[in-house]
């Protein structure tokens, strides 16, 4: 199908052959017939504008079409009739007029245009012609829906209703005007053949001149328009041109007026259009009835089986496009269905995992419990565990006091024992006391002690100024252990008389308890327990560690443990001072809960 373009004013396209389009296609490139003579060879230029099936690039840019090859055989019949090599330049005009426009101001001879020209008497005066390779016939068209009128007066009652459609600069445009004389029709010229076809076919009141072999190649193409069998117009023929001087009118003449041309225009057209078609339009139904009657019938007849063709090619099309409808519907559904199940499937599959992860965060949870059970009964455990040689030395004593018939001391070493065996208890049952509380144990468990062993140390319990004896969060007998252990380790192994200070102090959150003696230091201890074999005083050293171990497991630094050893001015041991640092609340403050 010829490119759509619109074409430029007359004025235009003269400036435009005056100028680059002369520019372009320079001297040496349009040889005369008489240089290829004199030089035995030459270039010679072929203008052209695209009009399928006679002369239009291919897929690959390929020129293609009954002219194109027309002209091509031409050089290689100059070849073959007088052995003179001619190359032919084939360049793109832009339009029908440019080429025509371009030919008739030419000054070289050598220059041909091409693009489906028809003879007319203006143009004779203008160019020259190569002898024609084919009839030239215009053919009146309708809209396909229009009726098929059967005398010239039936069309013209209807005809101020229509659109005109034509192309500018034309054989056509003159038979356009001829019909319309007369009449107040709107005319557009700005189509090419092919658009103008387009424009009939979707405009039901249009109409249009069209040659009657792009009238037949469009009805193959599939343009739904109809031949009316009145008023059609013929003229000698279609036909390259040339300069109106060019040298090459008697070469032309010879070649296109031959019987290898005419054999060869025969092969072309049925190569194009189909021999069928090939031979109506060669034949022609002329002008006149005399002419026309048995090409007309033919032609009628050719003209049904390509639109009964075409009917079933859109049938076949149409039947095509609905097994592909529902093969698409049916692949759409199918689709469907498999995003359904896997939306399904991943539903299912994020319930599954949601209840799975809700029974893992129970399982977790209820672990987490069994452990924090585990560790409360393992701290009971812990707690209840007391020292045996203390129960022993103490009831040991107190045998001692009642064989001694000391009744008096005797009973208030058994009130005093018996408090703090109660206290011990309630305490190894709790899991966590008070400050008063842990004051209260440890007074009652230094009497006991220090009625034991006679007086043998002293001991203080302070409180820095503003400690509340309402703190709670102190874990039981931790604080108990280090003072047993400042006793047994510690003052009991040194000469004269020892001192136990335990003095409180807070420091929101911590409590803190330093345990201060004036024993024989830490360094003593364990070079006299390296050399006797007797079992420790204090065996439960493991079990405190494991207690504050899992405290500090429970919550972070809950047990900060801080020894040091003290010295005298002179270097010898001054005794030992223990820090705990205990993370703890109070009851008029925000509380701190600390379960295990």
């Amino acid at each position: 199908m010829r490119r759509t373009k619109q074409y430029l004013a007359r004025l235009i396209s003269l400036s435009l052959v005056l100028g680059v389009g002369m520019i372009a296609a320079s001297a040496q490139e349009m040889d005369s017939w008489a240089t290829v003579q004199k030089n035995g060879g030459g270039t010679i230029t072929a203008l052209w504008y695209d009009i399928d099936p006679f002369i239009f690039e291919d897929q690959n840019g390929e020129l293609q079409g009954v002219e194109f090859e027309l002209m091509e055989s031409f050089v290689t019949w100059i070849k073959k009739r007088y052995g003179y090599e001619v190359r032919v330049k084939w360049s793109d005009a832009g339009s029908f007029n440019a080429i025509y426009d371009r030919v008739h101001q030419a000054s070289n001879q050598g220059l041909f245009g091409w693009s489906f020209f028809s003879i007319t008497p203006d143009r004779r005066q203008e160019v020259g012609f190569t002898p024609p390779y084919m009839p030239d016939i215009n053919v009146l068209v309708t809209n396909e829906l229009m009726p098929t009128f059967t005398n010239e007066s039936a069309f013209l009652d209807t005809i101020a209703h229509l659109r005109g459609y034509t192309m500018q600069y034309t054989a056509m445009e003159k038979d356009m005007e001829k019909l319309i004389r007369g009449f107040d029709i709107p005319i557009s010229r700005q189509y090419d053949d092919y658009e103008i076809l387009e424009k009939i076919a979707s405009d039901g009141n249009a109409f249009g001149y069209v040659p009657l072999t792009v009238y037949v190649v469009s009805l193959q193409k599939g343009i739904k328009v109809k031949r009316q069998h009145l008023f059609a117009t013929e003229r000698p023929g279609l036909a390259g041109i040339f300069p109106k001087a060019s040298d090459w009118q008697p070469v032309a003449n010879e070649y296109f007026q031959s019987f290898e041309c005419k054999r060869l225009v025969n092969t072309l057209l049925a190569k194009y259009l189909g021999s069928e078609i090939g031979g109506i339009i060669l034949e022609g139904p002329g002008a006149s009835p005399d002419r026309q009657r048995d090409a007309e019938l033919e032609l009628v007849t050719k003209e049904r089986e390509i639109v009964s063709q075409r009917l079933a090619s859109t049938l076949l099309a149409s039947q095509r496009d609905k097994i592909l409808r529902n093969v698409s519907i049916l692949m759409i559904a199918i689709a469907i269905i498999i995003v359904i199940l896997i939306y399904n499937r991943y539903r299912m599959k994020t319930r599954l995992t949601k209840l799975l992860t809700q029974r893992n965060t129970v399982i977790e949870r209820q672990n987490r419990d069994i452990e924090r059970i585990n560790r409360r009964l393992h701290m009971r455990v812990l707690q209840a565990q007391i020292n045996p040689h203390f129960l022993f030395n103490s009831l040991n004593d107190l045998q001692y006091y009642i064989n001694k018939g000391d009744t008096s001391t005797s009973l208030s070493y058994v009130s005093r024992f018996s408090r703090f065996i109660r206290e011990l208890i309630t305490q190894a049952n709790e899991p966590e006391i008070t400050l008063a509380q842990e004051e209260r144990f440890l007074s009652l468990y230094l009497e006991l002690e220090k009625m034991r062993y006679g007086g043998k140390f002293d001991y203080a319990i302070a409180m820095a100024d503003g400690t509340p004896r309402d703190i709670t969060g102190i874990p039981p007998l931790i604080i108990y252990h280090y003072v047993e252990n400042a006793l047994y380790h510690g003052i009991l192994n040194i000469e004269g008389k020892g001192e136990v200070t335990i003095a409180f102090s807070y420091h929101e959150p911590y409590l803190i308890c330093t345990i201060t003696d004036n024993g024989c230091g830490r360094e003593a201890v364990k070079a006299r327990n390296q050399k006797r074999d007797a079992n420790d005083t204090t065996p439960y050293k493991g079990l405190l560690r494991d207690r504050i171990r899992v405290l500090n497991e429970e919550v972070p630094d809950r047990v900060l443990v801080n020894v040091k050893d003290l010295v005298s001015p002179n270097g010898t041991p001054a005794g030992t001072q223990v820090e705990l640092r205990l993370l703890v609340n109070s009851r008029t403050r925000e509380e701190i809960v600390f379960d295990y």
